[in-house]
């Protein structure tokens, strides 16, 4: 009897681990990254569970006074300005086989977006990367700075690996 109740207990707890999975909450990585020096790296690792739009961006923290706001829109543009650039590597890998290699020269603001991190609310502009459609499986990834951008030295930035959906 204590046998039975052991395989039964053992596969109710597979079924739920499987619906949570199956029904986990989509791709959502932000990390630090100090985008002033050459060299930084962020990594996560992460699973995809459905086939989708998945973004790779930089977020960089608005200020908090206008005159802060104003002078950091000249560092990063605007939707009509690219502002100073920014080279970065990023790199896919898919169940260890590569996705997508190569150097991205990023400019210009596409959006903005406010997001909690560490119990604190953070108010960003938001710089594209790239956009890739991934397919399921166990993704790595890695972004990189390729080089020195010292007018972003005093800017707190961030890394986002995350999926998206532009109808919502």
């Amino acid at each position: 009897m204590h046998g039975l109740i052991s395989v039964l207990r053992n596969g109710i707890l597979g079924v739920v681990c499987f619906l949570l999975a199956a029904c986990s909450a989509p791709v959502w990585v932000v990390k630090p990254i100090d985008i002033s020096q050459a060299e930084q790296r962020v990594t996560a690792d992460f699973v995809v569970s459905k086939s989708a739009d998945y973004r790779f961006a930089l977020l960089f923290v608005q200020g908090n006074t206008l005159a802060e706001m104003n002078s950091r829109e000249e560092i990063w543009g605007t939707s009509h300005k690219e502002g100073i650039a920014i080279p970065v590597h990023l790199r896919v890998l898919k169940d260890g086989t590569l996705v997508f290699d190569g150097n991205i020269v990023t400019t210009g603001i596409n959006w903005g977006q406010t997001f909690d991190y560490q119990g604190r609310r953070i108010n960003t502009a938001v710089r594209l990367i790239k956009t890739l459609e991934l397919s399921p499986g166990k993704y790595s990834v890695e972004v990189g700075t390729l080089g020195e951008v010292q007018a972003f030295r005093s800017i707190e930035s961030y890394v986002e690996f995350s999926y998206y959906n532009p109808k919502h």
